[in-house]
């Protein structure tokens, strides 16, 4: 799907919303808040998108992974039974 789809110019609202995985609205939300440059023939209600704005869109927001494939090492955290108030000597039972 995805070939096809960036070899065409311009995209209608569906195709990005399908393309991202969102809904319409959250398109058109981009659109209004000008993240996403788009064509509207005089007199049309129809609005499509440019696919160099989507690939330039889809790059301006794109964040690497932080930390990588860093395997967490959780035998460092220390558990303790949680106090009833900073005051009391009482201990903590369920």
């Amino acid at each position: 799907m995805d070939d096809k789809l960036w070899e065409k110019e311009l995209w209608t609202q569906q195709e990005v919303a399908d393309y991202f995985r969102v809904v319409p609205g959250t398109v058109k939300n981009w659109r209004d808040q000008g993240l996403l440059s788009y064509w509207q023939a005089p007199g049309s209600t129809r609005v499509l998108y440019f696919s160099a704005g989507i690939k330039d869109f889809m790059d301006g927001n794109t964040h690497p992974m932080k930390g990588g494939d860093k395997t967490r090492n959780l035998s460092k955290i220390k558990r303790k039974k949680p106090d009833i108030s900073p005051t009391s000597n009482k201990k903590w039972r369920v």
